[in-house]
């Protein structure tokens, strides 16, 4: 399908966990549809999905048949839904979102951990100040109103002032939460402070259930090739099933793992993390495991030009083959116009089908003929060490 790459799979697994968002299944194999459209048009190939069951409660398995010029291959993806997960902490009272998402913040500055994100990654670190700047400004811009009561000289100024400034912030906060995904990404960073503390028990179970199911799939001898993909907080994630898969199965499990737009990095840089390095160090000290992380400059949601690896302690250099995309290269003019200045759309070009060919095609990464490690070859090493 690209060049003189070979056409050397035919059946291939797709585990995929995505970012910390309520999205349902059906939303997700929607959406995952309508992008495989674009790489039918794209690659002139046809792709026919043929059976859609249930795993387990919250994985799902959609299998799919792909037809292009002198090739075939069936791909079973399937997809660890969050929505559980992300709506119960959505449903939380105001105050508890806010006194948790206080807590993470601190959490991140006093370990040090934030300022790693600065060195490592600054605009990332935007990215991670962001809630707290608009929480910041919707406090100084309700301190105001209340200073206003109470130069007013209103009857009772002292009683109402401090009423109509909790009112004020917690209205500011609430609907800039809606239009600017301020509470959001509160709770994404309560979720994460909390995941690396191990303090999520719903987390571990699910993660538990994609292990053992990872394992099921290598051990079936069904597939040539088996993909785990992590998105965004699913980097993390995904890099955890993975390394329980490889525990559980004594080493004997066999995947590649491919982390996309990836901030796995916001646990693996804390301090607290150490049994996630651990699993991590473990499992790919191995040498029997190949990684593959993709990064991209124009995405601030994500680590550029680093080796995570390398970052989180991990002692063999060859661990991770990074690699970087150039979203101006995989999409037409029009379509990058419409994304430039929205940061969450350029961060889901990762998952999305391209309009121009290109090395790096999320659905042709799913259903295409070629091996995840041949394809990584098309792309231009960006960190010294696999310059070597």
């Amino acid at each position: 399908m690209i060049g003189n790459l070979p056409l050397s799979v035919q059946r291939r697994a797709v585990f995929f966990i995505g970012g910390y968002d309520p999205k349902s299944a059906d939303a997700f194999f929607a959406r995952h549809d309508r992008e495989t459209g674009r790489f039918e048009a794209l690659w002139d190939v046809e792709v026919d999905q043929t059976a859609i069951t249930k795993v387990t409660d919250d994985i799902t398995r959609a299998s799919y048949e792909t037809r292009g010029d002198g090739w075939t291959c069936h791909t079973d993806l399937l997809f660890l839904t969050l929505d559980d997960v992300v709506l119960a902490d959505f449903d939380k009272p105001f105050l508890t979102r806010l006194a948790r998402y206080l807590r993470s913040f601190a959490d991140y500055m006093i370990s040090g951990t934030a300022f790693s994100f600065a060195r490592h990654a600054w605009r990332f670190f935007g990215y991670f100040l962001y809630p707290f700047v608009m929480l910041l400004l919707a406090f100084l811009v309700s301190l105001g109103v209340g200073y206003m009561i109470c130069r007013s000289g209103v009857s009772l100024y002292w009683l109402s002032a401090p009423v109509i400034f909790l009112a004020a912030f917690s209205a500011f906060v609430q609907l800039g939460g809606k239009r600017y995904h301020v509470l959001h990404l509160m709770d994404l960073w309560s979720f994460s402070s909390d995941f690396l503390h191990a303090r999520r028990a719903d987390m571990d179970e699910k993660l538990g259930r994609v292990a053992e199911t990872i394992i099921a799939a290598s051990n079936s001898d069904a597939y040539e090739e088996i993909v785990l993909v992590g998105h965004s907080t699913g980097g993390a994630l995904m890099l955890d099933a993975a390394g329980r898969a490889f525990e559980r199965s004594d080493g004997t499990a066999r995947f590649s793992i491919l982390t996309v737009g990836s901030t796995a990095l916001k646990i693996g840089l804390h301090p607290a993390a150490g049994w996630f390095r651990k699993r991590l160090n473990e499992m790919l000290n191995s040498r029997s495991i190949a990684w593959f992380d993709y990064q991209c400059l124009t995405d601030i949601i994500n680590f550029y030009r680093v080796d995570p690896a390398h970052l989180m302690g991990v002692e063999s250099w060859e661990a991770v083959t990074v690699r970087a995309i150039r979203i101006r290269e995989m999409v037409d003019k029009a379509t990058y116009a419409r994304m430039r200045g929205n940061f969450f759309r350029t961060h889901y070009q990762f998952v999305f089908g391209n309009t121009k060919p290109y090395h790096y095609d999320f659905p042709a990464i799913c259903f295409g003929p070629h091996e995840l490690g041949d394809r990584a070859k098309l792309a231009r090493p960006i960190i010294k060490n696999e310059l070597r």
